[in-house]
């Protein structure tokens, strides 16, 4: 049986080797922005991954020191803001073009909502 919610200690390891070879924008990217982001929306549902979060939060802050994941969560943000013009009429019923636009919001509340708990998890005073 795979233990998926270890998988943080590969992935640890992995940003290791990607910080030696691309620097430290790319990795912290990688680990934090990517991988723990997803960990976080997998231990709202699975008590294993929740179970592991405290472990996965100490090990990333041995690879990053604290204002680097600071100051990478403060401007951190995948989706681009919702943008009327690039659709064409012809092609995109307002239903459709409206139907974009309340996925972009969901889209960009859920990215903001798991910005804040990797803030309060990676950035926090209190111990988890």
């Amino acid at each position: 049986m795979l233990n998926l919610h270890k998988i943080w200690i590969e992935q640890c390891e992995a940003t290791r080797g990607i910080k030696d070879h691309f620097g430290t924008e790319r990795a912290i990217k990688y680990l934090v922005g990517e991988k723990f982001i997803h960990y976080l929306e997998a231990a709202e549902k699975d008590a294993e991954f929740r179970a592991e979060l405290p472990a996965f939060v100490a090990e990333i802050k041995t690879i990053f020191e604290h204002w680097q994941i600071a100051e990478y969560l403060e401007k951190a943000g995948w989706t681009e803001p919702f943008d009327p013009s690039i659709y064409e009429e012809e092609d995109d019923t307002p239903e459709s073009i409206e139907m974009e636009r309340k996925d972009n919001i969901r889209r960009v509340a859920n990215e903001i909502l798991m910005l804040e708990r990797a803030k309060e998890w990676l950035l926090g005073e209190d111990e988890k």
